[in-house]
């Protein structure tokens, strides 16, 4: 698990930058209009919704590996050996396919509408 040398991104904070709401008691769903105005919304698989709603924009990609590691051992489960490469492929998808997660260089705040759930 050394996939983080290589990525240039390791030490930048990441932190969400879309719309989102519960659907069930399980599982998020992500909101955005298109050119046309009309609302488009996104399920999440697991992985994605995990990192999703960890994306705070306190931990750096290199720190938040650590996290899942440790919460991996928690659970007493088994440290995925492709852990490291699962992880950033999830959140560079986060970034670039589904424009919902932001790299910032430093620790940066949610704004206000990201935050919490869309107020139904």
């Amino acid at each position: 698990m050394n996939l983080l040398s290589h990525i240039s991104d390791k030490e930048k904070y990441f932190v969400r930058i879309k719309k989102w709401n519960w659907l069930n008691a399980e599982q998020i769903s992500l909101f955005e209009k298109d050119s046309e105005g009309k609302i488009k919304m996104t399920t999440l698989d697991y992985w994605c919704q995990e990192m999703f709603l960890d994306a705070d924009g306190q931990k750096t990609i290199s720190e938040y590996l650590s996290i899942l590691i440790k919460q991996f051992r928690d659970s007493k489960m088994e440290i995925p050996i492709d852990l490291d490469k699962f992880m950033v492929e999830t959140l560079l998808s986060l970034k670039t396919d589904l424009s919902a997660i932001e790299f910032m260089d430093s620790p940066s705040e949610i704004e206000s509408e990201y935050k919490s759930p869309i107020k139904q």
